[in-house]
């Protein structure tokens, strides 16, 4: 049986700046005449200035001042401690934030991963179960989604560990 490839480890979370830069690219469809056109619409619906857009963009030591929004919310968050902030976020981009849990301990990746194909086994099974009536209760779909919530939590803090080499490292 041949060796699987060394799987690519996921980069660093991007810079506010880096981020906020991309998205107005994106916004102007990565057209370069577009952008001051763009820079000015966004800005607008903002209530702020192209100017502030451009700081924005820039790494916070050469900014404004002023922190972005995303630093911004990223303050809010770590001042109040409730990830409902990113929760909401994340719903009105169409999402949901996932917390992953600790990470498990290198000898224990095996029972996690057995652990973890077993549990969604279980879901799967348990949303046939609630689905076979053709009528899917509030009851059920709370008790379906704090099992999904769980599943992806630990899922989640599975594949971080496995990112940086964790599992499945030759020594």
């Amino acid at each position: 049986m041949s060796k699987k490839p060394t799987a690519p480890r996921r980069s660093a979370v991007k810079e506010a700046h880096h981020v906020l830069e991309d998205a107005l690219r994106k916004a102007g469809g990565g057209r370069k005449g577009d952008q001051s056109r763009v820079h000015g619409e966004v800005a607008r619906s903002l209530g702020v200035s192209p100017s502030m857009l451009y700081k924005w963009r820039e790494p916070a030591e050469r900014g404004s001042g002023q922190p972005n929004p995303l630093h911004r919310a990223a303050r809010l968050i770590e001042v109040t401690g409730d990830t409902r902030i990113v929760d909401w976020l994340a719903a009105k981009a169409g999402g949901h934030f996932t917390p992953s849990e600790a990470e498990p301990a290198g000898a224990a990746l095996d029972q996690a991963a057995n652990a973890l194909v077993r549990e969604f086994g279980l879901l799967i099974a348990g949303v046939a179960e609630a689905s076979a009536d053709r009528r899917v209760t509030p009851e059920e779909t709370q008790e379906l989604r704090e099992r999904w919530n769980s599943l992806r939590r630990r899922a989640e803090a599975f594949v971080r560990h496995c990112e940086k080499g964790g599992y499945g490292a030759e020594a």
